[in-house]
């Protein structure tokens, strides 16, 4: 008779990166929290910021992931102020393990062969977490798992995703492990 609790233990657990093949690439994606409304003074999307609420849900879903034993290497983030600030609140929950970085690909209108070709050149980090932004974000997810674009997946704000590669990612060679709303994040934390 197989052992029960020993198969519920493992099926609850997250997958971690002491678990997985060292082989194995995790990549997290995470839309940008909450923002100030579009509009005077904050006429240019790109400046818009995070709201109070907004940085104060980011600190329960970053304490969400890592109590799911989330780990990382880096932090990349679009250019954008929201973004810039979801990536930094995130990344002090993570810190000081968790640098940084900045690439336009995460900006509206960046690609996904440009993002690869990005995180192909820090091939040393396999542990990923991409802050950015909808639909281009969702469109990405969808890309790199192999599914059609109008699949219906889409990131709420502060929503997170994994999914996991044979090496660097690559399109249609991802697979799926989790798609996370915020409020489950910080329930989890």
């Amino acid at each position: 008779m197989p052992d029960m609790t020993r198969e519920k233990s493992q099926a609850r657990q997250t997958p971690s990166k002491s678990a997985k093949n060292p082989a194995d690439y995790e990549l997290y994606i995470m839309r940008h929290g909450k923002a100030v409304r579009r509009g005077p003074p904050y006429s240019d999307d790109a400046k818009r910021p995070l709201t109070a609420q907004g940085i104060k849900d980011l600190q329960g879903i970053a304490k969400g992931l890592i109590r799911s034993g989330v780990v990382v290497d880096w932090i990349v983030s679009s250019p954008l102020v929201r973004a810039r600030e979801t990536a930094q609140a995130v990344a002090e929950a993570f810190a000081p393990q968790a640098p940084v970085e900045f690439t336009e690909a995460l900006s509206p209108g960046g690609t996904a062969e440009a993002l690869l070709a990005f995180l192909a050149k820090h091939s040393a980090r396999t542990c990923t977490l991409l802050v950015g932004h909808e639909p281009g974000l969702s469109e990405l997810a969808c890309r790199l798992i192999g599914a059609n674009l109008d699949a219906g997946l889409a990131l709420k704000k502060g929503g997170c995703c994994l999914i996991t590669f044979p090496g660097l990612p690559q399109l249609s060679k991802g697979r799926l492990l989790w798609w996370l709303t915020p409020r489950i994040l910080r329930k989890m934390a």
